[in-house]
């Protein structure tokens, strides 16, 4: 079939044809006023169009006619240049780029289309997500067999879905050289963020110093940050000292809690961050330096800025990148694979081997855990110690988690169901309720309780709907 019938402008000889058709690409021919030239087999077997159906009508008419749902055409013509659009056409998700043909006097003579399918490239795009899904569903089945492996990215256990965001953007940053603050609350993790960074930077094989601000007295803070000379103040070395920025040059410095530093020494800070060099106390000779800042702080920053306790030149200074790290309370999903990598550590360490029933573990992740990790690891760390026995149930736990427990794990499961004269199948239904609630708040959302339960999403999200969770 010749597809340029009524085709008298432009005579295109009929191997042309016969190049077109073999363009990976869906070819579609317009003249500048819309008409449809020519159409090649591939956007025929394309859309399911016969090229008859299209040839000699206009783009805006087929529009009308539902053939599409939006062209090119018509702003080709009008900026001669480009246009890139995507669409539906005949349930494909095809991407269509129209550019124009111009003639001696530079205006638009033809618009040449190419549309290419993209379906297969985004069902792809959804295998990828489901098998990303499954590698989660299988490091959530191996935790109890190698935990560590399991979950540890290089140091950090990342499994709710804040934290694998802040893993992402932490490897985005940590090869860059830009200084970073790191916010959070105390216990959160933010000393083994920095050290992250810092294993993953250029830096990496150079110094990584870490300074706690707020344990150094305010008379000695710019002596250990910047270092003196022999005889610079009473009781100082004979030979001076190099401070932390000095060593670390070519390095990276770790400002812990940098809203700790009073507003002098901030802005002497200020300055060294800025101009790469910093003077030893007793001197007034400059050293010039180079290293990256990573500084971390529980405060808020802004507040302090507004406050003025908190110079608002070195905030911006330092906000170049922020990553800001939840309490633990809000990140319950990480809970229990920190219990499972602890306990492996301090198995190990301790030649034990502690574990904990499903009961003691829900007691653990239900807590608040207003010390976070640290306080998290410091628990693990005394229940392992004192464990006379292997299997902990919630009974065993220190007073603060087994609260109320005073049967069995299962006794105490059916008590705290309240199960008194009901019959079997509301009782069920509770437990069944409870188990989901339960799930979905531990885990964060519906499709992570369904790969834990290992369930279908909509099983879930039904019987949330029937038990009102």
């Amino acid at each position: 079939m010749n597809n340029l019938t009524n085709f008298n402008r432009i005579r295109i000889d009929p191997y042309f044809e016969d190049i077109l058709n073999l363009i990976p690409d869906a070819v579609y021919i317009s003249s500048s006023d819309g008409e449809t030239l020519f159409v090649s087999s591939r956007w025929e077997a394309m859309s399911g169009i016969h090229a008859s159906k299209v040839i000699g009508k206009n783009v805006r008419s087929l529009i009308k006619e539902g053939v599409f749902t939006r062209i090119v055409n018509p702003k080709v013509v009008a900026t001669g240049k480009q246009a890139v659009i995507v669409q539906e056409l005949n349930d494909r998700n095809v991407v269509i780029n129209g550019l124009p043909i111009k003639d001696k006097k530079g205006n638009v003579e033809l618009v040449i289309t190419f549309v290419r399918d993209i379906t297969a490239f985004n069902h792809l795009k959804e295998e990828i997500i489901l098998q990303q899904e499954l590698l989660s569903s299988y490091k959530q089945q191996i935790a109890a067999i190698d935990p560590e492996n399991a979950f540890q990215n290089d140091g950090i256990v990342a499994v709710s879905r804040h934290s694998l965001d802040l893993l992402q953007k932490i490897k985005i940053i940590a090869p860059s050289d830009v200084a970073v603050l790191i916010l959070g609350e105390t216990g959160v993790g933010k000393d083994v963020v920095a050290q992250y960074i810092h294993r993953h930077s250029l830096r990496a094989e150079k110094q990584y110093v870490k300074v706690d601000c707020s344990a150094i007295s305010e008379s000695l803070v710019e002596s250990e940050l910047f270092g003196y000379t022999a005889g610079a103040f009473s009781g100082a070395s004979a030979k001076g000292k190099k401070g932390y920025f000095e060593y670390a040059s070519g390095g990276t410095v770790f400002l812990d809690e940098i809203g700790e530093l009073t507003l002098p020494m901030q802005t002497k800070l200020l300055r060294a961050i800025q101009d790469q060099e910093i003077i030893r106390v007793g001197s007034n000779q400059t050293i010039p330096i180079d290293v990256r800042i990573i500084a971390a702080t529980n405060r808020n920053l802004e507040d302090a800025v507004k406050e003025g306790a908190f110079r608002s030149d070195l905030f911006y200074r330092l906000k170049v990148a922020v990553l800001n790290i939840r309490s633990l309370q809000e990140r319950k999903g990480d809970i229990l694979p920190l219990i499972k990598v602890f306990l492996k550590q301090l198995n190990s360490r301790y030649n034990k081997n502690v574990s904990f029933s499903n009961c003691a573990e829900q007691r653990l992740i239900h807590y608040s855990w207003p010390g976070n990790v640290r306080e998290l690891k410091n628990t693990i760390h005394s229940i392992v110690v004192m464990a006379t026995q292997n299997l902990l149930k919630a009974v065993d736990l220190p007073a603060e988690f087994a609260s109320g427990f005073t049967r069995s794990d299962s006794t105490s499961m059916v008590f705290s169901l309240k199960v008194g004269k009901k019959p079997l199948k509301t009782i069920i239904q509770n437990i069944e309720r409870k188990i989901i609630n339960d799930t979905i708040t531990t885990y964060g959302s519906i499709a992570e309780a369904a790969k834990v339960l290992q369930v279908n999403r909509s099983t879930i999200f039904r019987k949330t709907k029937k038990h009102k969770v």
